[in-house]
């Protein structure tokens, strides 16, 4: 087995029980979601993300963008040089009251995000909001209360957990391919910031109005995949590196879960070699290991389970059924976004609902919390 540049792990004992596992599937390995008819979407904040998720419901069946808001005038006026026909709004009041869409997508400001989430909850849209939900944990926790209470759908944006790849990770770690395991290491990179941050402008990375740096911007996605594979930790321990401003550009944490097994994080956006996100996890058990990345999953086992042989199995990501209609950049995001439409419209909660994505939210803010206090173990109740 290849070796990986992630953090070390120490060897523990403990798995997450069957009946502790999550409830949601990553995806139905039976195929692409059920087609999505009738819905009227909006869109909420036209940045890089706003715009690909544009570009996604464009391509969903039965699936209408009817409506985007977002207070710059250029950005309202860019998607519609993009052939973008959807009516434009300064204000999500304006749009909820104009258009009254079924489900809403937002991509506002991290600052922002959690007021446009309440103002579509008042109005009972379902929505799907881009990683972190909000700034604070505080605000997670009264948003995903507050939809509850309301009976509104409520999604926040992870899809990695909907790679076919790693969506074929996490069927090997629940049926317990690997046995109990015994050291588990994670790791996303991506080449991003690489000097100072602007002071001002959409590129500003001022910490009165982000939840984080590159967790919260990029890992989280990784610490929700984490989450969904072991549960949620019991403490946590983590350092931080702010070489470039306020906010972490790296942070290196440890998880240890209830049962004893400590899992390995590390995240970067200022390492060069990494033009897009790169993920890898490294997982050893008593009957075998798994290196997994984005390109490839290789599989060493010491005895024969279903599906898999005893010795090396190599699973490229070519080779792994490609469910999506429509690729960018991956099929994550086309089947993330297709599995939310297809809840409102009736269907199976996704994976990322908002009470999940809370856990690892809570995860974020004790790695946090951690690193702000030199690496001092946190305890998550």
């Amino acid at each position: 087995m290849s070796d990986a540049n992630l953090p070390s792990a120490g060897p523990a004992a403990g798995f997450l029980a069957p009946g502790d596992r999550p409830a949601h599937d990553a995806m139905d390995r039976g195929g692409e979601p059920a087609p999505v008819r009738d819905l009227r979407v909006a869109v909420v904040g036209l940045g890089r993300a706003g715009v690909a998720h544009s570009v996604m419901l464009a391509s969903l069946e039965g699936c209408g963008l009817v409506g985007v808001a977002d207070p710059r005038r250029a950005a309202r006026a860019g998607l519609r040089g993009m052939g973008f026909a959807a009516p434009g709004f300064p204000r999500v009041e304006r749009l909820l009251e104009k258009v009254r869409p079924d489900a809403m997508i937002v991509c506002a400001a991290q600052d922002e995000r959690a007021g446009v989430a309440r103002a579509a909850i008042d109005a009972g849209v379902p929505l799907l909001i881009e990683r972190p939900m909000s700034r604070t944990l505080a605000e997670a926790e009264e948003l995903v209360e507050l939809a509850a209470a309301r009976g509104v759908p409520l999604a926040v944006g992870h899809p990695l957990v909907y790679e076919p790849l790693f969506g074929r990770v996490l069927d090997i770690v629940r049926r317990e391919t690997l046995g109990p395991l015994r050291s588990a290491r994670s790791a996303m990179f991506v080449s991003r910031v690489f000097g100072p941050h602007p002071r001002r402008g959409p590129d500003c990375l001022d910490p009165r109005r982000l939840a984080g740096g590159v967790v919260a911007h990029l890992a989280s996605d990784l610490l929700f995949l984490l989450v969904q594979l072991f549960g949620a930790p019991a403490a946590v321990r983590a350092t931080w590196n702010l070489l470039y401003g306020e906010v972490e550009d790296e942070l290196h944490g440890m998880m240890t879960l209830p049962g004893g097994l400590e899992v390995g994080f590390d995240s970067s956006w200022s390492v060069p070699g990494y033009p897009h996100a790169s993920t890898v996890l490294e997982l050893e058990g008593r009957d075998g290991k798994l290196l997994a990345s984005d390109e490839a999953i290789e599989l060493e086992l010491r005895r024969p389970t279903p599906g898999y042989p005893t010795g090396e199995t190599f699973v490229r990501n070519a080779e792994i059924a490609a469910p999506a209609r429509f690729d960018y950049g991956g099929e994550a995001l086309w089947l993330h976004d297709a599995a939310f439409l297809r809840w409102v419209a009736g269907g199976a909660a996704p994976p990322n609902t908002g009470a999940e994505a809370l856990r690892a939210h809570r995860v974020m803010d004790a790695l946090y919390r951690s690193a702000a206090a030199g690496g001092r173990a946190v305890e998550l109740s």
